[in-house]
């Protein structure tokens, strides 16, 4: 049960609090539609790393395998000796579940899945943003930038989304890690590695 619950989770939120040294700056909204406009282009991708959970009553982590295609997603969670520990596969219409040896769940979306199996109400799709830098729509947000002129805080929906590390192998950097926090409940989400296509890498760089 852990598993699924960490799986879930895993698809939205992502920190454990920790101060930062960084000077921070609010972010200028000309800044943020033009980060807007250019990230949006990013739709296909693979990360792999850790993703690390903690609560009030407990704590677990797993290594993490995420591949985008557009609107479909593929995560692959696994414990610590490579043991394969859930998966989830989805679309904007249906997700599913699979844990070993349990019969898979179904849910219309990931938020459907965590409240009828836990009671928990959280937004998880908006991970498909976050990740990004970039605030899911639909509602209001603030965003900080860091002395390289990178996204470095978010809050949206009361959640605290914070980025301290970025890969620069592409333009614009992607996180490397992200921290995300409400209330008791805190995720960090390591990215080791982003893989893009070359597709990708051009539209990212076109103006």
């Amino acid at each position: 049960m852990k598993y699924l619950a960490l799986l879930i989770l895993s698809l939205s939120v992502l920190m454990t609090g920790c101060g930062s040294t960084q000077k921070l700056e609010q972010t200028e909204d000309g800044y943020m539609q033009q980060h807007t406009e250019t990230l949006s282009r990013l739709t296909h991708w693979q990360v792999s790393g850790k993703i690390r959970i903690k609560t009030a009553d407990d704590s677990d982590s797993a290594n993490i395998v995420w591949q985008q295609d557009g609107p479909l997603y593929n995560i692959v969670l696994s414990g610590p000796l490579g043991q394969t520990g859930a998966t989830i596969q989805g679309s904007p219409y249906r997700v599913k579940l699979s844990l070993p040896e349990q019969p898979p769940y179904i849910g219309r979306t990931p938020e459907d899945l965590l409240h009828t199996h836990f009671g928990w109400d959280l937004p998880l799709s908006h991970l498909f943003y976050w990740i990004r830098t970039l605030p899911a729509p639909g509602s209001d947000y603030q965003t900080q930038s860091n002395e390289k002129q990178q996204l470095a805080r978010m809050i949206q929906d009361g959640w605290e989304i914070n980025y301290d590390r970025y890969h620069t192998q592409y333009q614009p950097a992607l996180p490397g890690r992200m921290k995300i926090k409400k209330e008791q409940l805190q995720l960090t989400f390591i990215i080791n590695q982003w893989q893009i296509s070359d597709q990708q890498v051009a539209l990212l760089k076109a103006q």
